[in-house]
């Protein structure tokens, strides 16, 4: 299960549909709180986030999921149009970025880098 952390619905159900055509389970959560929560329960294969989230932000949520012995081996992504994503990414230890908009293909070329193969 792919753990995407995205508060604007239409972006949110595009990359689930995405994942889903390609054999891939997620669970979208609209808010970093409820993020961090099921990345602790759920152990998610990789988690997408968007920066500006509401509550906990993206970047915030990163931090406390990879200062954290169970959750810092997740994979975590970061999604946004922010122009400094780079820069964001590494100061809160994100594993990768991917700017928006985004293809498709880029998407999942991630996946492919980061998830667990499944069955």
């Amino acid at each position: 299960m792919i753990l995407v952390v995205e508060d604007d619905p239409q972006v949110a159900r595009l990359i689930t549909l995405v994942l889903q055509r390609n054999g891939r389970d997620a669970l979208v959560v609209a808010d970093g709180q409820t993020a961090l929560v099921h990345a602790q329960k759920a152990r998610p294969e990789m988690i997408f986030a968007d920066l500006t989230i509401r509550g906990m932000g993206g970047a915030a949520l990163c931090s406390a999921l990879k200062s954290r012995d169970d959750t810092k081996h997740i994979p975590y992504v970061i999604l946004s149009g922010d122009r400094d994503i780079a820069e964001k990414a590494r100061v809160c230890g994100a594993d990768d970025y991917m700017g928006k908009p985004f293809e498709f293909d880029d998407l999942m070329r991630l996946v492919n880098k980061y998830a667990r193969a499944e069955g």
